[in-house]
């Protein structure tokens, strides 16, 4: 019986219960307050029973009844006298469902397993105040006092009034809906039998050869021999064979199959082990969200399972598997055709999916806690049910969400921060915005400096809005340059040794770098600096000059506590910065000092609140030595073998090998940073940048536009 015709039989009650009022009293409403609480505990009772509480009875059905009681007998107690004792009887008994009821909601907690504590004395609240407090049992107990104390039980009107809830009651509507039904009811027909169980929830049938029409993902029900009480099994068709001239399907049980019927029955079982097909089956979401079962050889930090689903799923999707009454969470990384041979040539081909687990959701945390076992085999596998959105704290950043979920991956900023941070990928993944997006996070703490290294102009107008400083101004800089291509000079014919006059030359050049520092990191209006090079081709001189800039910079940190600031040095495409050994080129000396002076700051910086955002495409080209500093690692799109192979002592082999399928703006991230201490797919929500003014975009077109009578001359 549908909602809709169970909601015309209860007005159809209301208005005989009207008529019966009318016929009686001599008016449709009641004019009295005795009259008031019979009509309204009739009128509950006939909708509670039809419409609300039709199936089953919730705590918050109990709860609404035991308020709507009090709020209609309280203001009366002086009209009820009659009651006595029993009023009170009411009173209390009405209350006291009311406060269990909120008790046993207040008590159940998602996030923890079935048989915590907790959870298994709401649960046993919850049955019994749906056991003995359905708002069936609350009005009829409070009609049934008002009636006999204040009705004379010899009147007509009694009489109606008591048949009328009587036949509320018993419901005889969802009886006589069904008869026409059952009238033209023809035998009913299975579709096979039971000859086999792979596991205690997955059954082979064999079907008959004469059988009503069946297909892949059908409900179905049957009555099991195994089982002691014989009760009625609802099920799913996954799959089906050609078997010894025989056709046969998989049946998938599962508890969540069996809520989807609420215990309801649709065929008539003779037989036991006969499966029947569900005609017109409830309406559910459950072919939404079922995805496949779990294969052999899963283990606890890898499952696999045949993919057996409507629903497309794709790498970075997340999964959901109940192990022991918990939900354990997986990534999908991988995907694998496979063919089966049945008998003879028979073969059937089928997918299996890798998923990498992240563990339980704490909502409490907000974070993923690691579950140290495995599924059954043949466990049911389904999409990630979205959860409620949890709270960011004040040194948090949500950078992303895992793909088509709402679950969010959380970047604690001062650890990643203070203990260095590699963002690599190749160009057009999404990785320079994300990475200026994370430097305006990291601005947001007022104690936070950020320097970014940039030699290839790669910040030129991204951050106009900040109004960002050079850290060493270009007069500075211009006549540094000049006292180091003079020291160069001057040690070159001194047989590579100081004199006194390179000796005053070096101790001014640290000495203007030195303030030019101290008064960024002084200055309270300024957060942001760029450390560009002056317009000059001589590689050795670059190279001593960055050194000065690094040294002095990690010598005032630890000195003096950087003037109570942390410190972040942004490495924009960081090879020519810290490239590898082998790729340092020609100033070899030179640039190995600088990388020691880098290494230095890399692996002590964090002790000083000085902390590293290397930026890169390729780890091939950039220093192990600081790269493998950086606890927390975020890597966009990778195609070469090196950054695979070096990124799966991170990640993992397996989520690793996925690098070159991410798609524009995913990633993977790991690390101590992360709330989450599990490697994980996640997307990058679309990031809009403030535009860089006009003039600047003019001037930077201009600047890198070819002159045409130079090409021309060329």
């Amino acid at each position: 019986m549908t909602k809709g015709i169970r909601l015309i039989i209860f007005i159809t009650l209301a208005v005989l219960l009207t008529v019966i009022y009318w016929f009686f009293k001599g008016t449709v409403l009641p004019q009295d307050t005795i009259g008031i609480v019979i009509f309204s505990s009739l009128l509950m009772l006939s909708f509670n029973t039809l419409v609300l509480e039709h199936y089953f009875t919730k705590p918050t059905d109990v709860l609404a009844a035991s308020i709507a009681i009090l709020l209609l007998i309280t203001p009366i107690k002086k009209d009820l006298v009659n009651l006595g004792a029993w009023y009170n009887t009411l009173f209390f008994f009405t209350l006291g469902l009311g406060i269990l009821s909120v008790v046993s909601l207040a008590l159940f907690a998602p996030n923890k397993p079935e048989d915590a504590t907790q959870n298994k004395i709401s649960k046993l609240l919850k049955d019994f105040v749906v056991r003995f407090g359905s708002s069936k049992v609350q009005f009829f107990f409070l009609f049934v006092l008002t009636m006999f104390f204040y009705i004379d039980s010899k009147s007509q009107y009694f009489l109606f009034l008591f048949i009328y809830s009587a036949f509320v009651l018993l419901d005889p509507w969802k009886f006589i809906m069904k008869i026409p039904a059952f009238v033209k009811q023809k035998p009913q027909e299975g579709i096979g039998q039971i000859f086999g169980v792979q596991s205690k929830n997955t059954f082979l049938v064999k079907l008959y050869d004469k059988r009503p029409s069946i297909k892949i993902f059908d409900f179905v029900e049957f009555k099991y021999s195994m089982d002691e009480n014989k009760s009625v099994r609802t099920g799913l068709i996954l799959d089906n064979y050609l078997l010894n001239q025989e056709q046969w399907v998989k049946v998938l049980v599962s508890d969540e199959i069996s809520k989807i019927f609420e215990n309801k029955i649709y065929n008539t079982f003779n037989d036991v082990n006969v499966v029947f097909k569900i005609t017109n089956p409830e309406n559910n979401n459950y072919l939404e969200k079922f995805v496949g079962l779990i294969d052999e050889n899963s283990t606890i930090s890898t499952i696999r399972f045949v993919y057996n689903s409507k629903k497309e799923i794709f790498d970075g999707q997340l999964l959901e598997v109940f192990i022991r009454g918990k939900k354990v969470l997986y990534q999908v990384i991988q995907g694998i055709t496979k063919i089966e041979t049945l008998e003879q040539k028979n073969e059937t081909g089928y997918i299996v999916g890798e998923a990498i687990q992240l563990g339980i959701w704490s909502l409490e945390n907000g974070n993923f806690e690691k579950y140290g076992w495995v599924p059954f085999i043949n466990s049911p596998v389904y999409i990630a049910s979205p959860i409620p959105v949890p709270a960011i704290g004040e040194n948090e950043y949500e950078i992303g969400k895992i793909p088509n979920s709402n679950y969010p991956v959380i970047l604690k900023k001062d650890i990643a921060l203070t203990h260095h941070t590699a963002i690599l990928g190749v160009t057009g993944t999404g990785k320079s915005i994300f990475a200026r997006n994370l430097i305006r996070q990291y601005l947001k703490d007022p104690n936070t400096k950020v320097i970014c290294i940039d030699f290839t102009d790669e910040y030129n107008g991204k951050f106009s809005d900040l109004n960002p400083i050079k850290v060493i101004p270009d007069e500075i800089a211009e006549q540094a340059f000049k006292d180091i291509d003079f020291i160069e000079k001057e040690v070159g014919k001194n047989y590579n040794k100081d004199n006194d006059a390179t000796l005053a030359k070096r101790k001014q050049v640290a000495i203007n770098i030195h303030k030019s520092i101290c008064d960024f990191l002084k200055n309270p209006d300024t957060k942001l600096s760029i450390f560009e090079l002056p317009d000059v081709s001589n590689t050795s001189g670059i190279l001593e000059y960055t050194k000065y800039f690094f040294k002095l910079l990690f010598h005032i940190a630890k000195k003096d506590k950087s003037f109570g600031n942390r410190v972040c040095l942004v490495l924009e495409e960081a090879h020519t910065v810290i490239p590898e050994w082998n790729f340092a080129g020609i100033a070899d000396k030179a640039s190995q000092s600088l990388l020691n002076t880098i290494a230095q700051i890399a692996l002590q910086g964090r002790k000083f609140n000085v902390g590293l955002l290397v930026i890169a495409q390729r780890t091939a080209n950039v220093s192990k030595t600081v790269l493998t500093q950086c606890n927390t690692i975020i890597s966009f799109q990778e195609f070469d073998k090196t950054s695979s192979d070096f990124l799966a002592n991170y990640f993992g082999q397996g989520i690793a090998d996925t690098l070159p399928n991410l798609k524009f703006r995913q990633a993977i991230a790991a690390g101590k940073g992360l709330k989450s201490n599990v490697p994980m797919i996640f997307e990058v929500p679309h990031i809009d940048e403030p535009e860089p003014p006009k003039n600047e975009v003019e001037e930077k077109i201009i600047i890198e536009k070819p002159d045409t009578n130079e090409k021309n001359a060329l």
